[in-house]
């Protein structure tokens, strides 16, 4: 199959230069001992290219209305969104300094050769 990602992100590259970020891609939950649940997640860099939320993807998510900081992302591999039923996914994407909840999957091209994902910015955790 073609590698399409590689000549595209180097024409964009110029004007939107890739960035390089963590994925943690969900494995799974552990039910611990008082019943709450714990999310399990392997950690791997990543090369991405972050784009504004365009209107069109606003359309096909139906949330024009939705108050929260979303952006989409181009990312070499299979990354996906929360699916409950399936039991999968929830994956976290890691950059500009703050973790990103991959709340859909918008497109995805060959088998999990690249995908573009919306991405929702997560809350700071406090310890």
């Amino acid at each position: 199959m073609i590698d399409i990602f590689a000549p595209a992100g180097n024409l964009c590259a110029p004007i939107n230069p890739h960035i390089t970020g963590t994925l943690q891609g969900s494995t799974g939950n552990v039910i611990n001992d008082d019943g709450s649940v714990t999310p399990q997640y392997t950690t791997v860099s990543v090369e991405m290219e972050v784009q504004a939320v365009s209107s069109q993807d606003l359309r096909q998510i139906e949330n024009i209305n939705q108050q929260a900081d979303m952006r989409s992302v181009y990312v070499r591999g299979a990354v996906r969104a929360l699916n409950r039923p399936l039991q999968m996914g929830g994956d976290i994407l890691t950059f500009y300094g703050s973790d990103w909840l991959v709340t859909q999957q918008l497109e995805e091209w060959g088998n999990g050769e690249w995908s573009k994902v919306l991405v929702t910015r997560q809350m700071p955790t406090t310890s």
